[in-house]
């Protein structure tokens, strides 16, 4: 069974977010925030995959994403929170960061593992954190 957990006070404690959304056409969407230093209050970076994850594992598409697509926007943001409400509002605006169903990883070795036993459900907003506190 996969561990998930609602947050109640800041995402922060994290080093990096994977987003997730499937979309009621069946379609998922992916978008990545983490911590880079930044400058003028901007330490996070939030990168907007536009186009559909491909069907397969999570990392694989990912990276096909990486490699052909021309519809990524990247956004600096002051915070995770930020960077998830970002996200939300390009897929579904009626959904918060609260809304989520956070999923703790250690790294992204898990990450395709633990997605294929995820099945993510339309209309639904998922992520995956990687850091200290994932690990605990």
């Amino acid at each position: 069974m996969i561990e998930t957990f609602r947050v109640k006070t800041s995402l922060d404690e994290f080093e990096r977010i994977v987003l997730l959304y499937k979309a009621q056409d069946g379609k998922t969407f992916i978008g990545h925030s983490f911590y880079y230093g930044g400058r003028d209050g901007s330490e996070y970076l939030l990168f907007l995959y536009k186009d559909p994850l491909p069907q397969g594992g999570l990392l694989e598409g990912w990276n096909e994403l990486d490699e052909t697509s021309y519809h990524i926007t990247i956004v600096g943001v002051h915070d995770h929170r930020i960077a998830v409400e970002d996200f939300l509002v390009c897929h579904n605006p009626e959904l918060t960061w609260e809304d989520v169903v956070y999923v703790p990883v250690h790294d992204f070795t898990e990450v395709d593992s633990v997605y294929k036993e995820l099945d993510p459900q339309p209309g639904r907003a998922y992520a995956f954190v990687i850091g200290k506190s994932a690990a605990e």
